[in-house]
């Protein structure tokens, strides 16, 4: 099981520290406001009040020995700088800090931040991402080059095999699985009892109505296939 240190409860950090510990991870929650604490210390593992510029308190709920400490304190820069360089300082080799500006990404990266995240611009590019191919159930950037989809089958490759669809020869994608449940089955949740995975789905796997391909591959070639009009799906239907 993976621990988490999530340090600070606005509204992006509480969602963070809820759906890690929906997903089965180990979450420590901390905020310096109590009212913040009370109400997310029923869907976490641990919810604690204490000042993340405290080495001694952060220490005390074990944050030396968590895998990864998200900074979510939002707009105040002196506290997220204070709370990476001792988290630096107790060993912790995954810190991501949210930031505002590049300026702050910039300072917050010389201070030991191993990854510094702009949630606007991020959730901006993703929700772009998701409505800009058609079907596109939901994306994730893997990298500056690399991305994973979820993609909704159309109707016309219904019955198709998916030799035909010639994903890695035409279009250099990879698939990963194909998830069954349909179009309620949103997001990137693994391990759902509602839901159904194949990974590794054989050659001569005939496509079924509401399956849902997780490829990837590079970000413009799955633009380039997701963004196809139904009519060119049709087409290789019709061979």
């Amino acid at each position: 099981m993976k621990r988490f240190l999530v340090i600070g409860l606005g509204r992006f950090g509480m969602s963070l520290a809820e759906t890690l510990y929906a997903e089965g991870g180990e979450v420590i929650a901390v905020d310096e406001h109590a009212d913040k604490v009370e109400e997310i210390k029923d869907r976490v593992t641990h919810a604690v009040q204490l000042d993340g510029m405290d080495p001694d308190a952060l220490k005390s709920v074990g944050a030396d020995e968590v895998d990864t400490a998200i900074i979510a304190i939002g707009e105040n820069l002196q506290a997220s700088i204070v709370t990476t360089v001792i988290l630096k300082e107790l060993g912790l080799k995954d810190i991501i800090v949210r930031a505002d500006t590049d300026r702050e990404k910039k300072i917050l990266q010389l201070v030991g931040a191993t990854r510094v995240i702009f949630i606007e611009q991020e959730m901006g590019r993703r929700l772009g991402k998701t409505y800009s191919g058609n079907a596109v159930l939901d994306y994730i950037e893997l990298s500056s080059t690399h991305s994973m989809v979820q993609w909704e089958a159309p109707e016309a490759l219904i019955d198709i095999e998916l030799s035909e669809l010639q994903l890695t020869d035409k279009w250099n994608l990879t698939l990963f699985a194909i998830k069954k449940g349909g179009a309620e089955s949103k997001g990137f949740r693994w391990g759902k009892d509602q839901e159904q995975l194949i990974f590794n789905p054989p050659s001569d796997y005939t496509l079924e109505k509401a399956d849902i391909l997780v490829l990837i591959g590079k970000s413009k070639d799955l633009t380039r296939f997701t963004q196809q009009k139904e009519s060119e799906f049709k087409k290789l239907a019709d061979k």
